[in-house]
């Protein structure tokens, strides 16, 4: 991540993270991959970047009228409302498309890990269908990864700048890769539990305690029986 801008680094990053949803989803217990396959990571990660392009080109083609717009808008009289006019409606539509295409986001990261295949990525009815009937699943992972981006940029700030901003230039690196993995985690999470029916952290099970023999019961204590009285019989004389 330190040499993301080079752009390679961060899509062998991405292709890492979706061979960690991979291993999540077979249910294995240790995910995080090892660093050994970087050409590997470079292909699929590429792949992944390409879908979501391709998913994003609608807020693209709609950026051009936006910016047409915005140059309307610094004229005069009725060019200016129109330019006005159209930077508005252009927004709510990019807005709109924005809400749409993240919560379409797991789906298609998911379909494309399935087979590694850039046509599954871009299934959109199936997508729709899986995003639709999985809703619970899609908000409570977009409120945890923006709670968590929040969260651990947060730290990465402070600490850098306490270490004189120089820690900047490692700790907002880390968070980005923290980050990309905590978010993969997460879908990954959801893969193996849309698998298996279960939680891939399972509770850690409670060994029951060895049934306790009860203590051997004292015998019964009889009460102590009563001498026999002594009858003042008088003895007949003789």
């Amino acid at each position: 991540m330190l040499l993301s801008f080079l752009i390679v680094p961060a899509i062998i990053t991405i292709g890492y993270c979706v061979r960690m949803v991979q291993n999540m989803r077979s249910g294995q217990q240790f995910p995080l991959p090892e660093w050994d396959d970087w050409s590997g990571d470079l292909v699929r990660g590429f792949k992944l970047a390409v879908v979501y392009l391709v998913w994003a080109l609608p807020l693209i083609m709609v950026g051009v009228p936006m910016a047409v717009g915005g140059v309307m808008a610094d004229s005069d009289g009725s060019v200016q409302m129109l330019g006005v006019t159209i930077m508005v409606g252009a927004s709510c539509l990019m807005m709109v498309y924005g809400i749409f295409i993240t919560l379409l986001t797991p789906g298609f990261t998911l379909w494309f890990a399935r087979d590694e295949e850039i046509r599954s990525g871009l299934q959109l009815s199936e997508i729709f269908e899986w995003t639709r009937t999985h809703a619970t699943d899609v908000i409570l992972y977009m409120l945890a990864y923006l709670v968590a981006s929040f969260v651990i940029g947060t730290v990465a700030g402070i600490v850098g700048v306490l270490l004189c901003l120089v820690g900047l230039i490692i700790t907002l690196p880390l968070a980005t890769f923290v980050t990309y993995v905590y978010q993969f985690n997460l879908l990954g999470q959801i893969a193996f539990k849309d698998s298996t029916g279960r939680s891939y952290y399972q509770p850690p099970m409670m060994t029951p305690a060895p049934p306790v023999a009860p203590a051997p019961s004292a015998p019964p204590v009889e009460p102590p029986v009563a001498p026999p009285a002594n009858d003042d019989i008088s003895t007949p004389q003789s």
